[in-house]
């Protein structure tokens, strides 16, 4: 049975349009500090290591491209491994996180026909996303390309399904391969993106999830690509068949034990005070657009009120009385000018007191 006839209902979205991978990693916090832990920082598991690996400070507009694990030396970073074994027993979260669905070892890695593409992450948290909830978008362009890549396996009457090498931006390195498993909702999105700008979204089965250098990679050249390395892709580019099954065995066989799950209980916490961030806004928006719709509506009925007021007003101020009709030009000249010169200052009295009995009303 295939991953077509098996019917994920699982959801993924892609979070890319990167150029290729940076040398250096980047622990994706800066001097602004938006959540500390202070005294009473979090910690992974039993590490001495602090659970955001950047002196405490939790900065969550800022873009992960690497998890604390990165900072772990590789002997701590066994020993957190072994011991979560034991944690797994009496963690249900952890049990779930480390599921024996990954990475197994008679994952197939031999294809008649597949079809292979790159996925460019901007940050880590999405990819945290995409594994907890089986769901991956694209740019518009990106979710088109992967659309029409699926429906035409789809059709394909030999298996073929549809991989997706994910890489994160200035991680040099690959964190794992999914599988499109359904075609794009371009109508469908979600909110627990880190960026809000990702509309429409799939679902994807993750298989293998583990840290794979861009060292392991670099030779696969890319002849559809201007013949560049595959680790300088962009998002959604097509990988032939002859070079995605050699990086579904380097992925298969490369032994490692750093993965981004080792890192989920914290990605956990920072989309939990993204979660809480995103809540404060709105409400913070929301409160606003009430004080704005009641300074409107004031406005609104002050002007109108005024209005009636300067109506009944000023139609007693304009009509002028020109009883006295005799008398020579000049006289009348005389007269008007002066009635004129009355008439302006009791309409100015007039808007005065106008105005005071609006708003008294």
């Amino acid at each position: 049975m295939n991953s077509y006839s098996r019917g994920y209902l699982q959801s993924g979205l892609n979070q890319g349009a990167g150029f290729g991978n940076a040398s250096v990693p980047s622990l994706g916090a800066n001097s602004r500090g938006w959540l500390s832990f202070d005294g009473k920082r979090r910690r992974g598991r039993d590490s001495d290591i602090s659970l955001c690996g950047c002196n405490g400070a939790l900065d969550i507009l800022s873009e992960q491209n690497r998890g604390p694990r990165a900072s772990k030396p590789k002997n701590q970073i066994t020993a957190d491994n072994n011991s979560s074994i034991d944690d797994n027993k009496n963690n249900k979260s952890s049990a779930k996180i480390h599921d024996d669905s990954y990475n197994r070892p008679d994952f197939p890695s031999d294809y008649k026909d597949a079809k292979f593409f790159i996925i460019k992450s901007y940050s880590e948290d999405n990819v945290h996303k995409s594994i907890k909830y089986g769901v991956w978008a694209s740019t518009p362009n990106g979710n088109k390309r992967l659309d029409a890549a699926y429906r035409e396996a789809v059709e394909n009457q030999d298996n073929c399904p549809v991989f997706l090498f994910f890489s994160v931006n200035a991680s040099a390195q690959f964190c794992g391969v999914a599988e499109m498993v359904g075609p794009v909702d371009f109508d469908k999105s979600v909110d627990y993106w880190q960026q809000d700008k990702w509309s429409g979204q799939f679902p994807v089965k993750w298989h293998i999830i583990k840290d794979v250098p861009n060292s392991q990679l670099r030779h696969i050249i890319l002849e559809n690509n201007d013949n560049k390395p595959v680790t300088n892709s962009r998002d959604t580019q097509e990988v032939k068949l002859e070079q995605g099954l050699e990086m579904l065995c380097i992925f298969k066989s490369y032994e490692t034990d750093m993965s981004i799950l080792d890192d989920f209980e914290f990605y956990e916490d920072r989309q939990k005070a993204m979660q809480e961030r995103k809540a404060r806004q709105q409400a913070s928006l929301m409160s606003v657009g009430v004080v704005g719709e009641s300074e409107h509506r004031n406005t609104v009925t002050l002007s109108n009120d005024f209005i009636k007021q300067m109506s009944k007003s000023f139609a007693q101020v304009v009509c002028l009385d020109d009883g006295n009709k005799e008398g020579t030009a000049i006289e009348r000249t005389s007269s008007a000018s002066d009635g004129s010169k009355g008439a302006r200052v009791k309409l100015e009295d007039v808007i005065t007191a106008a105005a005071s009995s609006a708003q008294a009303s």
